[in-house]
Order: structure tokens, then sequence, then C-alpha cells
């Protein structure tokens, strides 16, 4: 069995505690920071006006493309407008083919709007629906107010 042996200080005792602040040892000197400093920020200007250059050009390349798609846009909902008040005017034809003196477009041969120059009259919005099944309705609205 080993003898105890108690911790004793050393024999020629603790080093000395330093009260005294110290300064920290200085890596970089205040021009060397400033001039850091300045490099960094001048090259992060640059790529910044570069990048800002650069979203200009794509986001003018866009506008123009946009500009460019609409008439083909527009074209295509006006097409697809058409299509679809056609299939109503088919559907009526269809429904309404066993009436006696019925004719598309009007109640009972009178028309139902007043259209002196005879033009194309939009359809209002329950007109377009009316043939559609409430789920296909509820689908057309939902679209419509997504777009």
């Amino acid at each position: 069995m080993a003898s105890y042996q108690q911790d004793l200080p050393p024999k020629d005792g603790f080093e000395k505690v330093e009260w005294a602040a110290r300064k920290a040892k200085r890596l970089m000197s205040g021009r060397t920071q400033i001039g850091i400093f300045v490099v960094f920020t001048g090259c992060a200007w640059i790529h910044y006006k570069i990048w800002k250059a650069n979203l200009r050009k794509e986001q003018l390349e866009m506008h123009e493309t946009r500009i460019a798609v609409q008439p083909f846009l527009s074209a295509e909902r006006d097409r697809a407008y058409l299509k679809h008040v056609r299939r109503n005017r088919d559907e009526e034809n269809e429904l309404m083919k066993n009436v006696e003196g019925w004719k598309t477009g009007t109640l009972y041969g009178e028309p139902v709007f007043h259209n002196v120059r005879d033009r194309f009259k939009k359809a209002s919005y329950r007109e377009l629906l009316v043939h559609m099944s409430p789920q296909d309705q509820h689908d057309f609205t939902w679209f419509k107010m997504t777009r």
C-alpha cells in the first residue's frame, strides 16, 4: 500500500501574479487597416456596379421580350374566348333545337341586347359560365383570379 503524501507548494514558491494590464500585440497598424478597408470597399463597389449593369441589361431584355410576346398572348386569349363563346352557342343550339321559333342569341325572336351597329358584344361573366358544371365554374373562376 502506498504511503499518503500531502500536496505541497513548490520549493522555490509559486510564480509572481501579474496584476498589471498587458497591451495586446498589434497585428496591423491603423494605416494598414484603413488601406485594407478602402481596397475591399473599392472592389465591392466595382463588383456591385458591374452586377447592377448586368441586372439592368437582363431586365431590359425581359421587358422587350414581354412587349414582343404580348400581341401573341392577346391573340391566344381572344381566340380561346371566341372558342368558348362558340361552344356556348353550340350548346344553346343543341339544348333548344326542339323549341319552335327559337333563334340562338334571342329570347323567342326578340334580341336580348340593343345593338344598333350589329357589332360583337362581349358576353358577361355569368353568360360564359352558363353551360359549365359547378366544378368547372369553380375552376374557371379560380384560374381567372390567380392570373
